[in-house]
């Protein structure tokens, strides 16, 4: 109470127990703010990024793998979950897809084999895509950056076969990128044999 009036505060919600009190933020706001963080924090090994989002995302996915093993347990009279349940029990069982091997895939790569030139490679990248398959490039419909009013089909680079673009260009990423041709040509052994 200050003077017959109730002060209230309310405690901020950003984390203050990364900062660095002995970097001062006018020398370096983000080693001021991150700087304990950075020191500290050691990102997992099969990750690229990691955070407050990445956790939300992890429990999602952990939370929509319980409703779909529960309904793969007992999709009871709905179809739709008893579908999804199957289609579920299908991916985790094991056993049979080592039973069919490669054989899901001998008619896509059949078809991508058979094209002998430009435009029959281009009809083939237009079939799997629409199967699903990602090619060279994405198509995703958006609104248009210059009018929100309107959507427009936006074109991207996309096929990369590592995480991102700087995986072909940084120093850091050298080995990696190194063994890269000797890993695609082993995927390549395992479909169609040989070395």
């Amino acid at each position: 109470m200050h003077g017959g009036v109730t002060v209230c505060t309310q405690r901020s919600g950003i984390d203050l127990t990364h900062r660095d009190p002995a970097v001062r933020p006018q020398d370096d706001l983000f080693g001021h703010v991150n700087g304990r963080w950075l020191v500290e924090y050691s990102m997992p090994a099969d990750r690229a990024t990691d955070g407050a989002f990445r956790q939300l995302h992890d429990r999602a996915e952990e939370q929509v793998r319980e409703i779909i093993v529960e309904a793969a347990g007992d999709g009871g009279s709905d179809p739709d979950a008893q579908r999804i349940g199957e289609l579920y029990a299908s991916f985790v069982d094991e056993e049979a897809v080592e039973q069919r091997g490669l054989a899901p895939l001998l008619e896509e790569l059949a078809i991508i084999d058979a094209a002998t030139d430009r435009q029959a490679l281009a009809a083939v990248i237009g079939l799997l895509q629409r199967r699903g398959v990602g090619g060279g490039v994405g198509l995703y419909v958006n609104t248009d950056a210059k009018d929100s009013s309107r959507y427009l089909v936006h074109l991207t680079q996309s096929g990369l076969g590592l995480p991102d673009e700087s995986y072909y260009r940084d120093d850091q990423h050298a080995a990696i990128l190194g063994a890269y041709p000797a890993h695609i040509a082993a995927m390549f052994a395992l479909v169609y044999g040989g070395t």
